[in-house]
């Protein structure tokens, strides 16, 4: 029997090279030394460990989202000026370099992947016996099935989301198979296990899929102290793998399969089995949470569904200067003297709304409590600068505000990130109710996050009902992290927008400052140059 390597503790790695260096390194732990559930329980945490990472599903993921779309603007010049990683994602020139954002992403996404496949691997081979053992959650009968779906689930969620940033989207081709993701789905044990092929789109989809409905199938629906180690506490549930396989069915635009989901995730009607925030509490019970809350894969739940819980002192995903923080976050206030002149400023965070944020929001901004809470509006050069005035910036707030001596949840220091909510997948199913001349259904979900936000209810169907939840989605989703993947479901092209703004256009120079196509090569990463050195059999994206 091959046993594979295990990547059971964090590593910092300087790129792909390092990564895959790595894999053969005699200093990992071997699979035959795993006995046991707790040991098994370690490798789980490892996997959730390195998809939080800052680089990976706890900051780029985030922002990769969103500066490939049309909502967020250059804020800080030196970030044009002296383009890094994700300036070039904004620009559209980040196919002209091998090691940048996307290789962040992939070595940790591709770290959670192979600590979950080494899960299945061991699980398997049933290697991991336990007779006689009294504590059901040290049984490894007793936690099997639980331990599969959290493997599968990790699985899914790396595959889909390389998926999502390298391969031409669903729709791409007729019959979508065009190359995937470059997921294994094997353990890696050594530089021979590196040589297969990418699946197909549509492979990948099908393979994605199986996972997560094993995984609803297998997963329990909350935590239990009676019967699960505490290391289960802030992990996923049942209703994570819904959210998931909701979103994926959502890219493929499948709309009975995507409402089938909503409905199994949200229960029937209004009620929702994630309840909303109320409108004044989202900051602080949405964005705002730190650690395991009473909350936290509970029965007792709330909007949140699932989280990348903060350990303090050991996740470091929104600390000072992280990707999520240094892109989104006024961490203190401009001079006047500075904002005489928002086109040149040199500090502050990297990113701002866009005017075109502005003018799709189209928020009623004496009402709409999202406008009010969720975003910094506070940054003009006199008071009486008009809101939708390039003069006027506007900074998101889910992620934190401006800094204290003392910084903490409210500065987005040490904060979980919030990969499923609720919200998202009310407007989701509002949709797919739409599509389906379901009128009624859409909105009502329509209007409970209208109301939420402090917004009257629509009354009746209006007859572009289906624009309205468009603008809602713009209005509720801001900086999650989902802009550029609703373009690309909905094959819609992405403007330019702020982007013709820049000193001689230079941050749409490339695409001639056009629309870019839903499916065009400007939104696709290339596969790493060292990816492709290792595996013979790995293709490039054209």
């Amino acid at each position: 029997m091959k046993y594979p390597f295990l990547i059971v503790v964090l590593f910092t790695l300087a790129g792909c090279e390092s990564y895959l260096d790595e894999v053969s390194s005699k200093q990992l732990i071997q699979a035959q030394n795993v006995r046991t559930v707790q040991e098994l329980e370690i490798l789980s945490t490892g996997a959730y460990a390195g998809i939080a990472r800052n680089v990976a599903f706890g900051g780029n993921a985030l922002i990769i989202g969103e500066t490939f779309g049309d909502l967020v603007a250059v804020n800080n010049t030196n970030y044009r000026n002296s383009p890094g990683r994700s300036s070039r994602v904004y620009t559209w020139t980040h196919r002209e370099e091998d090691y940048g954002f996307q290789a962040e992403f992939l070595q940790w996404s591709t770290f959670g992947l192979t600590n979950a496949n080494n899960v299945l691997e061991i699980l398997r081979t049933g290697q991991i016996q336990t007779p006689n053992e009294p504590d059901p959650r040290r049984d490894i009968a007793q936690q099997r099935n639980r331990l599969e779906g959290e493997a599968r689930f990790i699985r899914a969620l790396c595959v889909f989301e390389q998926m999502r940033l390298l391969a031409y989207p669903w729709g791409h081709t007729t019959d979508n198979s065009h190359p995937g993701p470059i997921a294994a789905y094997n353990s890696l044990s050594d530089f021979g296990d590196l040589t297969y092929p990418r699946l197909s789109v549509r492979a990948a989809y099908d393979s994605v899929l199986t996972d997560l409905r094993l995984a609803e199938r297998l997963l329990p629906e909350n935590y239990d102290p009676a019967r699960h180690l505490p290391d289960y506490q802030p992990r996923a549930n049942r209703y994570a793998a819904l959210a998931l396989m909701a979103r994926v069915y959502f890219q493929q635009d499948n709309v009975d399969s995507c409402l089938a989901v909503c409905n199994r995730l949200l229960g029937t009607g209004t009620g929702y089995r994630f309840p909303l925030a109320t409108g004044n509490q989202m900051l602080a019970s949405v964005f705002q949470r730190t650690g395991i809350s009473p909350t936290t894969n509970s029965a007792n739940r709330d909007e949140v569904i699932f989280e990348l819980v903060n350990v303090a002192g050991r996740n470091v995903q929104t600390t000072n200067a992280a990707p999520i923080r240094t892109h989104y976050v006024l961490q203190s206030p401009y001079t006047p003297a500075q904002l005489a002149n928002v086109n040149t400023l040199t500090s502050g965070p990297n990113l701002r709304m866009s005017q075109r944020f502005k003018t799709l929001a189209n928020f009623d901004r004496a009402r709409d409590l999202r406008y009010r809470t969720l975003i910094d509006t506070s940054s003009a050069a006199t008071t009486a600068t008009d809101w939708s005035s390039p003069n006027r910036l506007w900074f998101s707030r889910k992620w934190g505000v401006q800094g204290t001596t003392n910084l903490g949840p409210a500065q987005g220091v040490n904060t979980n990130v919030v990969l499923y909510r609720s919200a998202e997948f009310v407007l989701m199913r509002a949709e797919m109710n739409a599509r389906k001349g379901n009128a009624a259904a859409s909105l009502a979900d329509l209007n409970a996050v209208r109301t939420r936000a402090g917004l009257a209810a629509l009354t009746m169907g209006p007859a572009n009902l289906l624009t309205e939840i468009r603008t809602e989605v713009v209005r509720e989703l801001f900086t999650e992290g989902q802009r550029i993947h609703d373009l690309k479901r909905r094959r819609e092209a992405v403007e330019p927008a702020d982007r013709t703004a820049s000193p001689n256009q230079a941050d749409c120079a490339i695409a001639g400052c056009q629309p870019i196509p839903w499916n065009s090569r400007f939104t696709v990463f290339l596969i790493p140059q060292t990816v492709l050195d290792r595996n013979p059999l790995m293709v490039q994206n054209d």
